[in-house]
């Protein structure tokens, strides 16, 4: 494997959730979120711009396998995504089992007192987008953890 960063990224319809591990560190840190609305022309700009020009040794990219262990059409587009990334990044491309990894963000909402209530307020909407893109930045961050993982228990 070529020097440089390896990138977990958590491709969705519309955002591209980006974390990184170094070469020599086996711990996968979230990063950011591309919105593939703004950065549909380069989105491998957008990622190189979360990255501040780190070199990337390899692109992991979360593939939404059925249960089955078959993958859909959806994660084919999502495996040729991360292909062309890696391809335009100068990078190797892995593929990683995603299931699961958007679920790890969902939590029981906590249950009102029987006391005096307040009422919940809605977040804005610039509080709204910014939690998606904390939230698809840790799901490829889990993605990266994975892979890394794996790849740890199955070196001698």
């Amino acid at each position: 494997m070529q020097r440089g960063c390896i990138l977990g990224i958590d491709p969705g319809e519309r955002w591209l959730g980006v974390a990184r591990a170094a070469g020599d560190n086996r711990m996968a840190f979230p990063v950011g979120a591309v919105d593939l609305n703004d950065a549909q022309d380069d989105p491998a700009a957008a990622v190189r711009g979360l990255l501040d020009g780190e070199a990337v040794a390899a692109v992991v990219v979360g593939v939404p396998v059925r249960a089955d262990g078959l993958e859909d059409e959806q994660a084919a587009r999502f495996r040729r995504f991360g292909e062309q990334l890696a391809a335009q990044l100068g990078a190797d491309c892995h593929a990683q089992n995603e299931r699961h990894t958007s679920l790890d963000e969902i939590t029981l909402a906590p249950q009102p007192s029987r006391g005096k209530q307040r009422r919940r307020q809605r977040p804005n909407p610039a509080e709204r987008q910014r939690e998606r893109r904390e939230s698809h930045a840790r799901a490829a961050a889990r993605i990266l953890q994975r892979w890394l993982d794996t790849q740890r228990s199955s070196s001698p």
